[in-house]
């Protein structure tokens, strides 16, 4: 099926423990990004991991020069399964992540995902990004980076993506709170790739019981393929 990440863009760590512990029966990853790792600092991470023992991926954004994003994944992979970046800035901005991530992984044994974005799912990404959208999923296919961000709330440029970059799995957000119709995601996307819900489980009254509705809706997704 295709797996459900959690988008926990919540600003307070008692809050963030809580609902993560709470819906990781039912989520495969957990995002977060910088509300909370600015509110409480990068060690949420690892206190994240341990309670949930989930993959937890950081989406920074990473778009600078190869120096400055060398420092931010080297201090973000210490603890982090993945980071996310842009790929506007350059393929040796990129590569700069990619050499640390590998760094890392030597070191750990242990996988470091490096994800790419596309084009994003808010109405502003029509602007700048996607007119490009096209070019950086084949400079991630060329790259071969961990994955891509790509919207689920335009399924047409979801589904130009995901032909570009092929084997390489999709991070889609924009089911929930940003109204992407999760039926017609889930005839695109496969049992590698990731939709991403954040608003829509963790500002619900029960987390746990929205987590374990999306958890059957995408198992369900099975028998439509």
């Amino acid at each position: 099926m295709v797996k459900l990440m959690l988008a926990l863009d919540v600003v307070d760590k008692k809050e963030a423990l809580k609902i993560a512990d709470e819906t990781s029966d039912y989520v495969d990853a957990i995002k977060i990004g910088y509300p909370l790792v600015l509110a409480v600092g990068l060690d949420i991470v690892r206190e994240i991991k341990d309670k949930t023992k989930k993959e937890v991926i950081c989406d920074f954004k990473v778009a600078d020069i190869p120096p400055t994003n060398e420092k931010i994944a080297n201090l973000t992979l210490k603890y982090a399964d993945g980071i996310i970046c842009h790929g506007f800035v350059g393929k040796d901005s990129v590569k700069a992540i990619q050499k640390i991530a590998k760094q890392y992984e030597m070191e750990t044994d242990s996988k470091k995902k490096v994800i790419m974005v596309t084009e994003m799912s808010h109405p502003g990404a029509v602007e700048f990004i996607q007119p490009i959208a096209d070019e950086l999923a084949e400079v991630a296919k060329e790259l071969n980076v961990s994955g891509v961000v790509a919207p689920s709330t335009r399924p047409e440029r979801l589904n130009e993506i995901k032909n570009i970059v092929g084997d390489i799995p999709i991070i889609s957000p924009g089911i929930g709170a940003q109204g992407g119709d999760l039926d017609e995601i889930l005839s695109i996307l496969d049992k590698k790739d990731y939709v991403i819900v954040g608003r829509a489980i963790y500002e619900n009254e029960n987390p746990r019981k929205s987590a374990y509705q999306y958890n059957i809706l995408l198992n369900k997704s099975i028998y439509k393929k």
